[in-house]
């Protein structure tokens, strides 16, 4: 049985930390444990965690660091350092909920062979909906389609409802379109442990909202790794908040790095790397 690490972003939204918390109660495969990578939320995030503590025997764990700005990549990379000796590491975000099949269909997936990576996408809620919907909601919500989000569809507040449904028959889903992914992104994706040691982890440069999650899926992309795109399976719900949008000048550099086939690890991640011209040292 594959170990499972279940890796939350999250940073002063104990709400929706909570509904996220709520979603992983329910799950169909039950048997993993939960990082949740805390960027410097305050107390409330602390108090939403330890409420759960029951819930999870054991099995949940708070990894804080000062709020210095955004260090998302620092503090995963934390977790990471210290989740080697699972073998499958699943990765969300904390304004996200997830299907009660989520779980099982990324341990599905991973049980085809190692380097592996799975990028999933999600239903996109919204801003009446994730305002109206409770925590105690979930259990029933996360079940796939349900009415109060088709009835949220027909107002015109959700989009992407239909990621909703599972689509489990591989040819199905190609024949929908639902297994057209182009790249990663950091709030449902799976992989080893392992393989994210060998591209070194998020790189700890990004310090600023966008690009820590591309850098990783183009490193992972170069060294090999079996990239699978899923709009059928995997579902998780993605709750509302304003947009942020990323520069221009991020959106450019992306698409440059994109053509560099030869960038496979980065030097400030997971372990420190010093470049000389004699050697490479590491630290952890």
């Amino acid at each position: 049985m594959k170990r499972i690490a279940v890796v939350i972003s999250t940073y002063n939204n104990p709400r929706y930390l909570g509904f996220c918390l709520k979603s992983l109660t329910n799950q169909t495969h039950s048997d993993f444990e939960i990082f949740v990578a805390d960027d410097g939320s305050t107390a409330e995030t602390r108090e939403k965690i330890a409420a759960f503590q029951n819930e999870f025997a054991g099995r949940l764990h708070h990894y804080w660091q000062d709020d210095q700005g955004f260090r998302k990549s620092k503090i995963h990379n934390d977790v990471f350092r210290d989740i080697q000796k699972f073998d499958l590491a699943i990765c969300i975000d904390g304004d996200t909920f997830v299907h009660q099949k989520f779980i099982e269909d990324h341990f599905t997936f991973h049980l085809a062979g190692p380097r592996q990576v799975l990028m999933g996408r999600r239903v996109e809620l919204g801003p009446r909906f994730s305002a109206e919907i409770e925590e105690k909601d979930i259990p029933r919500i996360n079940r796939g389609m349900s009415w109060r989000l088709l009835l949220s569809a027909i107002r015109r507040d959700s989009r992407a409802i239909f990621r909703a449904v599972r689509v489990v028959q591989p040819y199905l889903a190609q024949w929908l379109g639902r297994t057209d992914v182009p790249d990663l992104i950091g709030s449902n994706f799976s992989t080893s442990p392992s393989l994210l040691l060998e591209v070194n982890g998020y790189d700890e440069k990004f310090t600023t909202y966008w690009g820590e999650d591309g850098d990783l899926f183009i490193r992972l992309r170069n060294a090999g790794a079996s990239l699978k795109g899923t709009k059928a399976l995997a579902v998780q719900y993605h709750l509302y908040h304003t947009p942020r949008e990323a520069t221009a000048e991020a959106r450019a550099e992306y698409a440059r790095m994109l053509q560099n086939f030869d960038y496979k690890r980065c030097e400030n991640g997971i372990l420190k790397e010093r470049r000389s011209d004699d050697a490479l040292s590491q630290n952890i």
